[in-house]
């Protein structure tokens, strides 16, 4: 038996497809201007450092970006030096000997094609701030603030007014007194925390270059912070609400949307059961917060596979789970998830609850078009979504969305922008603050002054211009100053102090959530950032976000309760109870999935891998890229269908040129806040 549809043939939708993501000119692509030797802004981990942090060859790092330019395989291996030294290597055997180390991850995975979407090639991120900046400072200034914060409860982050609502959430008693004093009194430390954050020159609204206004706000420039917002990022509802998603918090309800069982944590996998808990991570516990301890990391160590230093404990509380309770919480699940795994689990709570989809997707209650059989009663079909526009097709696609988000913003961090995380950056006020001798503390070394060093004086120079300005003169009409910073360093150094038990008394550095610290690519785009803009714009698109009268469809309807964790009565506490919180307005579908990306997103800030703008920027990366993606898709269904998908975007913006091929009436210069797919593929305002 042979099929022939002569208006439909398989090679010509092909083709048309692939005219829609190729028929446009390649994005150009733009980094700032911080890569220069001897690379102290730039990424290095995992090339040879000395005892100084500094580079022992600079040309290591020249043939690195070389190498991460071309998809050639040899050519990175042949070239690339690979592996610095550090004290700790133990030769006993090779197979030990190679355990101790890590290895870049994909360097050269954003030059492979994709057959689905626009290709890396295609898509582009705006230069990250470059160090001295006004941006560049506040960024900084947060990521050591989430440091000194992740065993706060998160319960504290939010409006004290929601704080002094909190109940019980199985019987809608007061919480206890004792509960409320702890998150009371976290409230208060985070209200400390945004009011100084607030003082930071860019959150007053300074700025050291001329923006476009659209990229300023996303990144909250003159934003106060406030409890209510700290920490957060953007397209959640505005008005106040929980920290943590819904998402991430409740269980699945099933179509009556049981308060209970949403109580419960508990998210239906099927047949089985899997609950919103993650491992407790050793509280008042953070690593590389020595120099030698640093040193190693950047040299390649596999910090993580270690045995813990002495005076350290293990990495996890033995056996101990519970819901995201503190924001070191928060930090732990992003350190070991599949970066699709907190939209696979929101997208089956909503299958589970009976979320109304899309309305221009066909065929099912919701649908515009349901294509009534004879004799059908009004609104009837014959059919129901499964393997097309059903909960398959959803959920194989957030998997889908998530590779070539990958493989886009792995073009970004490697063969761009090469920016350097913020352990780095930490470092580099460490060397300030300790005289320009960043192993002072080092009991195998003494100071040497100046070397001579042609890469050392460069370097001294360098951070005289940029990151000691922050700080010297401490005066706020020095340009650059920024005396808030001062402040929060002098508590990193006595955080740091009690991490090393008294006996390294001046460290600056980042201290990090994670044994090995970030990941072994570049901090400029996220990974976990861009696959989260990506798979919460399918969410976005796949799902209804208002109803047939224009009202949004909620999670929580105005006037519910919300879930909110506990925060225990001790920091290592496993068990945790949800409590709940009246919320007057509500919270939309559509805030809770925008939250739910920067949750994610964010978390990697709150373990010192990530910056703000890593988020942002590489969110709406991920936004393009499935948008791409659901715009070829289109062509692949029957024209008699004419199915449309309506997507709010995180933030109003211009659309890349690579999504403005075919019919569409946009053009670069459009600002939007949503857009319409259309059955051509062609995108329209919504």
């Amino acid at each position: 038996m042979k099929f022939n549809d002569p208006n439909r043939k398989p090679r010509d939708v092909r083709h048309r497809a692939a005219d829609l993501s190729t028929e446009t000119p390649l994005e150009d692509h733009c980094r700032n201007d911080d890569e220069n030797t001897p690379f102290l802004f730039s990424f290095t981990k995992g090339l040879g450092h000395g005892l100084n942090g500094l580079l022992t060859s600079t040309s290591d790092f020249v043939q690195f970006a070389v190498g991460t330019e071309v998809h050639e395989p040899n050519n990175f291996a042949a070239t690339v030096p690979y592996r610095g030294p550090f004290p700790e290597a133990v030769l006993s055997g090779i197979d030990d000997y190679l355990k101790q180390f890590r290895r870049w991850e994909s360097p050269t995975a954003g030059h492979a094609y994709v057959l689905e979407g626009p290709d890396p090639y295609a898509v582009t991120m705006p230069p990250a701030p470059e160090v001295g900046s006004a941006e560049f400072g506040a960024e900084m200034a947060e990521v050591y603030q989430m440091a000194l914060s992740r065993d706060w409860a998160v319960a504290a982050f939010m409006d004290p007014s929601l704080v002094h609502k909190l109940k019980n959430a199985d019987d809608g008693t007061d919480v206890s007194k004792a509960c409320k004093d702890r998150i009371k009194k976290n409230n208060g430390q985070v209200a400390d925390a945004a009011a100084r954050l607030s003082q930071m020159r860019w959150f007053q609204g300074v700025a050291d270059d001329n923006q476009p206004q659209l990229l300023k706000d996303r990144r909250r420039h003159g934003k106060r912070q406030t409890p209510a917002n700290i920490f957060r990022g953007e397209g959640e509802d505005d008005w106040n609400t929980p920290f943590l998603s819904q998402f991430m918090v409740m269980g699945s309800g099933g179509p009556s949307r049981d308060p209970k069982r949403r109580a419960s944590g508990q998210i239906q996998y099927g047949a089985q059961r899997i609950p919103q808990e993650v491992r407790v991570a050793t509280p008042e516990q953070d690593y590389m917060t020595g120099w030698q301890e640093w040193l190693n990391v950047q040299n390649g160590m596999n910090a993580r596979d270690a045995a813990p230093r002495p005076g350290r404990d293990p990495e996890f509380v033995e056996g101990a789970y519970r819901p995201m309770a503190r924001m070191r919480d928060l930090a732990t699940y992003v350190h070991d998830d599949a970066l699709y795994q907190a939209y696979l689990n929101a997208a089956l709570i909503m299958l589970d609850e009976r979320f109304p989809l899309d309305p221009g997707i066909p065929y099912h209650g919701n649908a515009k078009r349901k294509f009534p059989f004879p004799g059908a009663m009004p609104g009837d079909n014959n059919r129901t979504p499964f393997a097309l526009f059903g909960p398959p097709h959803l959920l194989t696609l957030v998997t889908e969305v998530s590779s070539r988000a990958l493989k886009a913003v792995r073009l970004q961090k490697f063969s761009v922008h090469r920016r350097l995380r913020p352990e780095a950056a930490g470092a580099l006020f460490h060397t300030v603050y300790s005289g320009y001798e960043p192993h002072w503390d080092d009991a195998a070394s003494k100071p040497y002054g100046d070397s001579g060093d042609m890469d050392e004086m460069a370097a001294r120079e360098m951070l005289a211009k940029t990151v000691a300005a922050y700080t010297f003169p401490q005066n706020p009409a020095v340009q650059g100053s920024e005396p808030v910073l001062e402040d929060i360093l002098t508590e990193v150094r006595k955080h740091n102090d009690d991490q090393n038990n008294g006996k390294l008394k001046n460290s600056w550095l980042l201290p990090m959530a994670f044994p090995e610290g970030s990941p072994m690519h570049p901090a400029y785009g996220a990974g976990h950032a861009t696959v989260a803009g990506a798979c919460v714009t399918l969410l976005k698109a796949f799902f209804a976000m208002k109803k047939k009268d224009g009202t949004p469809v909620y999670v929580v309807e105005p006037g519910e309760a919300a879930l909110v964790p506990d925060c225990g009565t001790k920091p290592e506490d496993p068990t945790i109870d949800l409590l709940s919180v009246q919320i007057d307005n509500g919270l939309t579908l559509e805030g809770e999935l925008n939250k739910l990306m920067w949750n994610i997103s964010n978390g990697r800030n709150i373990a010192g891998v990530h910056y703000y703008t890593d988020y942002v920027e590489s969110a709406l990366l991920g936004e393009a890229i499935t948008i791409g993606i659901l715009r070829e898709q289109m062509l692949a269904y029957h024209p008699d269908e004419q199915v449309e998908m309506t997507v709010p975007l995180i933030v109003p913006r211009t659309l890349p040129a690579s999504l403005l091929s075919g019919q569409t009436l946009l053009t670069e210069a459009d600002i939007v806040s949503a857009v319409k797919i259309n059955s051509d593929g062609s995108l329209s305002a919504a």
